[in-house]
């Protein structure tokens, strides 16, 4: 079954569970020492907590250590780093003046994001939010006919991450200031920013459907000025089916001229996207979850080589010129010079080397591996930890997670029946029975349990003592509350 951890999820899993002893310690370790990949997670800085909640922060990546180091050494030269030449990768790889377009990267990020014009994505010093919402506010921009006609809305996930709703909710306090200045309203009372989001309900799990979806949108398309979804839901590890939804809605998101976003804030080192193939104008997601990034630490931003840039002008600064042509101009402003297409129109400031190097160094490296190989083995991995809660746990959770490969990524998320407050299990596998080391997970509203194991740094025999010392946990904590129950029974 080795053979297939890095080919073919499916029979790895059938070749695993004809094994009568499939769950057992003695497996897991026999299938760490067959994996091609071992070697990886050794390059990661792991202490006595062993991650299992890289879908919110991860552990950090030696080479990015080494390769600030390196950028650190080159400061030595002073503004000769700037120039050709001084790259820390070498004279072909440019320098630091154009870090955020550093060619090996860039062909990282187009393997993992399906793009295929490298002026459509750029490295950004900016975190996941601010990058989020300055390309909402560029794109939403509904004039007074918009208003008058109440094409003024914005569809999002009922549930969508706080700071992405505050973003939407910011874009628009400000467009419809803007519109009273110019008054749009003609007397009538300003609307509210909340009431021009329109929310797509999930189910009482927090699951939603790709009918209901589809069907929220073409109910409301001439109402609708811009779609902004996420690819994989934060609170449940959901997928949604985008491309099935793009598909069927594509006529109407051309006919009715609606902007479509994407927040990829957890697919991103999780799992790749074909974004060249959906009608999507823009795109961001973050460093510091699957790419292991320090916490906040950015990645970049997508925009369509399509997208009309006369029509929503990007805000610029003198790295949006052509860095070749830019210092002789340097005393005066020359538009001719002016990226109009992609993101790179919007570069505004030096790219600051060291804000990017987590990022980068991560997805240069496994992009050398293949993504291909790194998503097949976590595949393995997910579905290795789904069988090893199922075999101990089955009776005692609720998976949220779609179990479908399709509909979810890495991260596999459950709740605890009858367990009121999940956050005990959290803390006892932080230091509780140390004997079976202890485990980093995290916990979300409502009682939601959430895991990952990833393809960078996770091993067969972690997934198997953490689930080990799980069980004891969810056992002990089910008991404790019985007794409690019967005790004022």
């Amino acid at each position: 079954m080795d053979q297939f951890l890095l080919t073919n999820p499916d029979k790895f899993m059938q070749e695993l569970t004809k094994q009568s002893e499939w769950f057992s310690l003695e497996t897991a370790k026999k299938l760490d020492e067959f994996d091609p990949l071992s070697y990886t997670s050794k390059m990661f800085n792991i202490g006595e907590l062993t991650p299992f909640a890289g879908h919110s922060l991860g552990p950090v990546f030696q080479p990015t250590l080494d390769k600030i180091q390196e950028t650190a050494e080159l400061q030595i030269k002073l503004h000769e780093g700037h120039f050709p030449n001084t790259h820390p990768d070498g004279k072909e790889n440019g320098h630091w003046f154009d870090c955020d377009r550093h060619k090996p990267s860039l062909e990282a990020a187009k393997k993992m994001l399906g793009f295929e014009d490298e002026r459509e994505f750029i490295f950004t010093a900016s975190g996941l939010s601010q990058n989020l919402g300055m390309l909402m506010d560029t794109f939403f921009r509904p004039g007074k006919k918009d208003w008058d006609a109440g094409k003024t809305k914005i569809v999002m996930l009922d549930t969508e991450f706080f700071s992405d709703q505050a973003e939407a909710v910011s874009v628009l306090k400000r467009a419809i200031q803007n519109a009273d200045a110019f008054e749009c309203f003609d007397g009538r009372e300003k609307p509210d920013a909340e009431s021009q989001i329109i929310k797509i309900k999930p189910d009482g799990k927090g699951i939603f459907s790709t009918e209901n979806i589809i069907n929220t949108i073409k109910d409301n398309a001439k109402q609708i000025q811009m779609i902004c979804l996420s690819d994989i839901v934060f609170s449940t590890g959901q997928r949604l089916e985008l491309n099935k939804i793009f598909s069927l809605l594509q006529d109407v998101i051309k006919e009715n001229h609606i902007i479509v976003g994407l927040d990829l804030a957890h697919t991103v080192g999780n799992r790749t996207i074909d974004l060249k193939s959906l009608p999507v104008t823009f795109a961001v997601g973050c460093g510091y979850k699957h790419l292991s990034g320090f916490a906040g630490s950015a990645f970049g931003i997508y925009v369509n080589k399509n997208a009309d840039l006369k029509k929503y002008p990007p805000l610029q600064g003198w790295k949006a010129a052509d860095s070749n042509r830019v210092f002789p101009t340097i005393n005066h402003y020359d538009a001719s010079i002016m990226e109009q297409t992609g993101a790179v129109a919007f570069r505004t400031s030096n790219p600051p080397p060291v804000a990017l190097i987590p990022a980068q160094s991560f997805l240069t490296y496994f992009n050398k591996i293949g993504f291909d190989k790194c998503i097949n083995k976590s595949e393995c991995l997910t579905r290795y930890l789904i069988e090893q809660l199922r075999h101990h746990l089955s009776d005692k959770l609720e998976f949220i997670t779609p179990e479908d490969p399709l509909q979810r990524g890495a991260m596999i998320v459950f709740q605890v029946k009858g367990l009121a407050d999940v956050k005990i299990i959290e803390d006892f596998l932080k230091v509780g029975q140390s004997n079976l080391g202890n485990y980093e997970i995290d916990v979300r509203p409502p009682n939601n349990i959430r895991l990952t194991a990833h393809y960078a740094y996770t091993k067969f025999e972690q997934i198997n003592r953490m689930v080990e010392k799980l069980t004891l946990a969810i056992t002990n904590v089910l008991q404790h509350e019985e007794k409690i129950k019967k005790s004022f029974g």
